[in-house]
């Protein structure tokens, strides 16, 4: 009884391709090699396409300036009460003050550095003057 390749998939062919005795069965080895030809050739071909990564959206400047009013107001508020908020109890000065003061120095540093970042128009430099 012979194989009916046709009704393989192309990976059992691959499969029966590896594991064929060539030598005990020439014939059979000649239509597999003839029904994966034309597997090969009906398969479309597929072009692999490089990525385009998409720009990264830039922040405008009425963005850097609420963000980093948010951050100072939050800063402020916990430096008034002496506790930042958080899970299990959040920070207290009293606690652990290096770590509050350290937690609260970051998130200044990281507004003070998006206002930093605003970026000046020809229009608005031209209203400076």
């Amino acid at each position: 009884m012979k194989p009916d390749y046709q009704s393989y998939s192309l990976e059992e062919l691959y499969d029966v391709e590896a594991n064929i005795d060539k030598e005990a069965y020439p014939e059979r080895y000649r239509e597999l090699l003839h029904e994966l030809k034309l597997r090969e050739d009906a398969k479309p071909q597929v072009e692999v396409k490089e990525e385009t990564k998409k720009p990264k959206r830039k922040r405008t400047n009425k963005e850097k300036i609420t963000t980093s009013s948010l951050i100072l107001a939050a800063a402020t508020t916990c430096l008034y009460y002496g506790h930042i908020p958080g899970k299990n109890g959040g920070l207290s000065m009293e606690e652990d003050p290096y770590f509050f003061w350290g937690t609260l120095l970051f998130c200044v540093g990281m507004a003070v550095n998006q206002l930093l970042t605003l970026k000046y128009t020809k229009k608005q430099c031209d209203n400076d003057t």
